[in-house]
């Protein structure tokens, strides 16, 4: 636990609304613990203690490993900002980084000249990449960066070509492989006008690199590069099983389902340094993205049939399963279940296995919120 004698300068601090979003990721499990957090104020500088040893940039430190109390000296990516602020000792602003790790928040505590605070608020942008330099603090459940004067703190902008990119965003090393398989189960469908259809999206040339390179989700599952095609191989790996299980249902139409399930996504997503949402993906979404997309496609073959279109759509405006998860029908014959029931699965089963292995703590269990319970780790 990390303290810090009371003093009326930190207690207000600590009074400072926090807005970041909850980072759960290494917190304990038991009777709960009252941690006074130093939150550094710049009124004077104190002597400077011991250093303890810093990293160089080939020394990258993940947003998970972070404890409270660590020194920060490490490079992130930026995927939001929120304006200056005044507070009691003078002006700050927070903002939220994140690597292939995970995100937090980092708050930079200036002192009265506002137009300096002003001026470093300007000097990066989302999507670039900051050298943060400060301080681990815990507050309210989350752990947060907190830089300032006191604290040795800095943050800068790291030119592109000074950072290891493969550090910010997980990647997929096994995409053509992915690839393979994924041609593999297009060929085997045996309904003319569905294989045409599979044809036309995956032997795109521009499609398939978007699709290969695209994540599935910014946190939720499948945040990499090649994430899209390697849930997708997944979700109709499952669906195939289940039609093994259960062969009076349509297989071609389940294949095709879950292999187009997601195709909006590729219109949803953009990786820079980080993972973010596009205009079209936030004002619009993957799903409305990719029943439009579909249609266009189904548009340009001659002949094909109005049921297996209308089924088609069906399957991928129902894949959320509910409409308070997005989707605008729920899944109304078995076939549309199957891609939805193997869609959530798989997702569910790839953010668990996520948490257990990024969780930097020496408990056996963490609290997961997107999950809403407990996460046993061994």
């Amino acid at each position: 636990m990390y303290c810090h004698t009371s003093t009326p300068e930190t207690d207000a601090g600590m009074a400072i609304e926090h807005t970041a979003l909850k980072q759960l990721r290494g917190r304990t499990f038991g009777a709960p613990t009252i941690r006074r957090i130093y939150i550094p104020l710049p009124i004077a500088r104190s002597e400077e203690g011991p250093q303890r040893e810093r990293r160089s940039m080939g020394k990258k430190q993940l947003v998970s490993e972070l404890k409270p109390g660590d020194r920060v000296d490490s490079y992130f990516s930026v995927n939001y900002k929120k304006p200056v602020s005044d507070y009691k000792y003078g002006s700050m602003f927070e903002f939220r980084v994140a690597d292939k790790s995970g995100q937090t928040t980092v708050k930079y505590w200036g002192g009265q000249d506002k137009q300096a605070v002003q001026e470093l608020f300007a000097s990066f942008d989302r999507e670039q990449v900051v050298s943060v330099k400060g301080e681990v603090a815990e507050y309210k459940g989350a752990l947060e960066i907190s830089v300032s004067e006191k604290n040795g703190g800095s943050v800068s902008r790291v030119p592109e070509g000074q950072y290891d990119l493969s550090q910010l965003i997980r990647a997929y090393d096994n995409i053509d492989d992915l690839k393979r398989r994924l041609a593999e189960i297009v060929y085997g469908v045996k309904d003319e006008y569905l294989r045409k259809l599979l044809i036309a999206f995956f032997k795109d040339e521009k499609f398939m690199d978007d699709f290969a390179a695209s994540p599935a989700s910014i946190t939720l599952h499948s945040a990499a590069v090649g994430g899209l095609l390697y849930h997708t191989i997944n979700v109709t790996e499952l669906c195939m099983r289940v039609v093994d299980l259960h062969p009076e249902l349509d297989r071609d139409l389940v294949v095709a389902g879950a292999l187009l399930h997601d195709i909006g996504k590729v219109q949803s997503f953009k990786v820079t340094s980080n993972i973010t949402m596009t205009e079209e993906g936030n004002l619009v979404g993957h799903i409305i993205l990719g029943d439009h997309e579909l249609i266009r496609r189904m548009a340009e073959i001659e002949g094909f049939p109005e049921l297996t279109a209308s089924k088609l759509r069906h399957i991928l405006l129902s894949h959320h399963g509910r409409r308070e998860w997005g989707s605008p029908v729920e899944p109304l014959f078995p076939e549309a279940l199957a891609v939805h029931e193997a869609d959530d699965l798989d997702a569910k089963l790839d953010n668990m296995i996520t948490k257990r292995e990024d969780a930097a703590t020496e408990d056996d269990w963490i609290w997961d919120q997107k999950h809403g319970r407990l996460i046993y780790l061994k």
